[in-house]
């Protein structure tokens, strides 16, 4: 597998949709759908040795990777079946016939009218819903209807003839059966899976009454059911009738596969052109949706280079269909637009006549339609992410080409093999936090990306300089030079360290050792430079899990540094004095971080000048000469401690592409950590202004559950098997 492949796959989202296997001629070989498009892709690239010889001859020959998003996982089936019809891929298994898809049918103009799985359209007054592609769900969902609402499921004709005589003591409706094949009324009638209208059992308003309700649900009205199943569920929990609330469970699984809203898949949209597009910097990226007869055959992206000259998003628009409609044979009926323009009523009349049949233009702001239009602007979105991707997969040579100019051009040594980034993000100056991104040989090493949350918290008035200089300083203390010439040699006599500097007498420590797990030290003396040198030192002497030692309190935080923790050990042999501090250095759980003992060799700040110089004055607090540079991002200008003159670089530039990605790899990163502990402080929050709620309690649901999402929609029995009867319906009755 090639780096560019490598690259391309971690950019691919957890989403449904289909994707697209090229190979080195731009060839599309494979095509397949997925519910979550990243876990799909990736699994072809693992565990090769099992693979199927076709599947192994198919992967060898994948150059390149396309993806488009659905709504649902239904969705992506009904594309993918499309794409394979209209590409032909070599690798797939090609449909000869349109059999695939099922169409639910309901006889509307019988009497008493039947529901049925259809493979085909006819012109007969029914009432017809799909294409739908999974017919085995379909069955499911139908059996389901009838434990809810017992239609009938023969092949019987039922006319209904009026109401039985006065007399009759049964009341039955009077019906006549013909073309009987089956004895009636039958089995269903008796488990209560039938009304039995053959023997008109329910009147006629009763039987069509109950249809009706079921074309309803079919149009997507369905919430009035899953709440009737949902409550239903919940008092067989509660009446801890499990199984009754499992089957139950399922019914409501089947109803919501079966009823996904399906987007691009009806007949409200025969023959249109959705389109939608994401504007930025200097491009403009479209998304144009083609619905051949209700079913989406395939998607066009296209990219527009903008004019220098600020253009509106409906010029934008209006140039777009000028230039994508000019030699397109295939025009659909309806264009489907997010804005409308003064040019819309000279285009369809320029592709009306065009085409030879009327099209128009529509701008939905609710509906289907608009959802559509959503779903155009994320692949939209998808199709931006993706062609940078694309660039930012290139080859080893062209990544090694940017790095050598960006040597060249900030006057390097040499060529910045390793670079980092950082970036400060908070929100309204709370949860500070920094990124850390690295690029190794021009790609990035997300196993190395590091965060860091900041202790500078300003509620209303962040300050970003401080913030960097802290994650600076925490970052380079880590290559922090050895200012101390002194060699520490230390030998144990008893119970006493003998710690000599230079062969010289230096330090002498009382200790006191328990069962080879532990050490204990008596006050330990600051020795003033070197002590980081000296704690290592002396870690290294003992094979023991924990060092504990006593120190002033006022130096706690250089110890820290060191990797010990504060701690609160009072025992007999060990119990410190008042202006003392016990810490602990444990092994067990320190290890040494590859990605901060690595030196850099480009530091790369998110800013302009005044964070460049910040950076640049922790450089020079630890006697480091690592070249250091700042991006802005407005203009995209490079800054160099010492210049007051930017370096700005051709927008299409190789060196300013990498350093770019880069960036936005680092605020990408930070953004992601100050919204995960923004949500982890709400959902704190939202639980200990419980009255009667605490710490303890909010941890243990966190542990238990994850989220406070989950922890809203659990029931009564489960939140009450964790925190007790009581609390649970403290925590309900605080979120209904």
């Amino acid at each position: 597998m090639s780096d560019y492949v490598k690259h391309i796959l971690k950019q691919i989202p957890h989403s449904p949709g289909v994707y697209r296997m090229k190979n080195t001629a731009g060839e599309i070989i494979y095509i397949g759908k997925a519910k979550d498009l990243f876990k799909r892709v990736g699994s072809y690239f693992r565990q090769r040795d099992k693979q199927a010889p076709k599947t192994y001859k198919m992967v060898e020959n994948i150059a390149d990777i396309d993806y488009s998003i659905t709504s649902s996982e239904l969705e992506a089936l009904i594309l993918e079946t499309n794409l394979i019809k209209e590409h032909r891929p070599k690798y797939n298994v090609l449909m000869k016939d349109d059999k695939n898809y099922a169409y639910i049918k309901i006889t509307t103009a019988e009497d008493y009218p039947r529901i049925m799985v259809v493979r085909k359209v006819l012109n007969d007054q029914a009432k017809y819903f799909g294409p739908k592609t999974d017919a085995g769900r379909i069955y499911d969902t139908l059996n389901t209807l009838r434990k809810i609402f017992p239609f009938r499921n023969c092949q019987l004709q039922i006319a209904d003839q009026g109401s039985a005589p006065a007399g009759d003591i049964n009341k039955k409706r009077l019906v006549k059966v013909t073309r009987p094949g089956i004895k009636y009324p039958c089995l269903d009638l008796h488990i209560k899976r039938c009304l039995a209208p053959c023997v008109g059992k329910p009147g006629l308003e009763e039987y069509q009454s109950l249809i009706k309700k079921i074309i309803e649900l079919l149009s997507g009205k369905h919430e009035p059911v899953l709440q009737e199943l949902k409550e239903q569920m919940r008092l067989a929990a509660k009446d801890k009738k499990f199984e009754q609330a499992a089957k139950i469970r399922d019914q409501i699984l089947s109803i919501e596969n079966i009823f996904q809203n399906q987007l691009v898949s009806a007949p409200d949209h025969q023959f249109s052109d959705i389109i939608n597009f994401y504007a930025h910097d200097d491009y403009a990226f479209f998304n144009v949706f083609q619905i051949r007869e209700g079913k989406l055959i395939d998607q066009q992206n296209v990219i527009l280079k903008k004019p220098p000259l600020e253009e509106t998003s409906a010029a934008l628009l209006s140039s777009f269909i000028q230039q994508f409609y000019a030699d397109n044979s295939d025009l659909p009926r309806e264009i489907v637009l997010p804005e409308s323009s003064d040019q819309d009523a000279i285009l369809e009349k320029w592709l009306t006549e065009k085409s030879g049949h009327k099209i128009h233009f529509k701008v939905p702001r609710k509906g289907k339609k608009d959802k559509l239009l959503e779903l155009s602007l994320e692949n939209a979105f998808s199709f931006a992410k993706q062609s940078r991707a694309k660039w930012e997969g290139v080859s080893s040579p062209d990544r090694a080409a940017a790095l050598d100019e960006i040597a060249q051009q900030l006057g390097l040594a040499k060529i910045p093999k390793r670079i980092e980034c950082y970036d400060i993000s908070h929100l309204a100056g709370t949860n500070t936090v920094a990124s850390m991104a690295v690029f190794e040989n021009g790609y990035p090493r997300r196993d190395q990306y590091r965060h860091f949350r900041i202790s500078l918290d300003s509620p209303g008035a962040p300050d970003d300089f401080a913030s960097l200089r802290e994650v600076i300083l925490r970052r380079l203390k880590y290559l922090k030079p050895n200012l101390s010439t002194a060699v520490f040699t230390i030998t144990q006599k008893k119970e006493a360290l003998i710690i000599k500097k230079r062969r010289q007498p230096f330090l002498k420590l009382m200790i006191i050792t328990a069962n080879k797990l532990k050490v204990f030290i008596k006050p330990f003396q600051y020795p003033g430079d070197g002590l980081h040198d000296l704690l290592r030192s002396i870690i290294n002497k003992f094979d023991t899990r924990r060092l504990y030692l006593q120190i002033p309190k006022k130096r706690l935080k250089d110890f820290e540094e060191a990797g010990f923790q504060l701690v609160n050990t009072a025992t007999a042999e060990y119990r410190p004095a008042a202006h003392l501090a016990t810490v602990v250095y444990d092994k067990t759980r320190q290890h040494e971080d590859v990605s901060f003992l690595k030196k850099p060799d480009l530091i790369v700040i998110d800013g302009g000048k005044g964070q460049l110089s910040y950076a640049f004055k922790a450089l020079q607090d630890f006697h480091l000469t690592i070249p250091v540079i700042s991006l802005a991002k407005k203009e995209e200008e490079i800054y160099l401690p010492g210049n007051k003159t930017p370096l700005r670089l051709p927008e299409n530039d190789p060196a300013r592409l990498l350093l770019q990605h880069l960036r936005d790899e680092s605020h990408r990163f930070a953004i992601e950590y100050n919204r995960k502990l923004r949500q982890r402080d709400y959902t704190v929050s939202a639980l200990e202004n419980i009255p009667g709620i605490g710490k303890k309690i909010t941890g243990r649901l966190l542990r238990e559950f994850g989220s406070l999402e989950n922890i809203r929609n659990l029931s009564d029995e489960a939140l009450a098997a964790v925190v007790g009867t009581k609390t649970a319906l403290k925590i309900k009755s605080h979120f209904h």
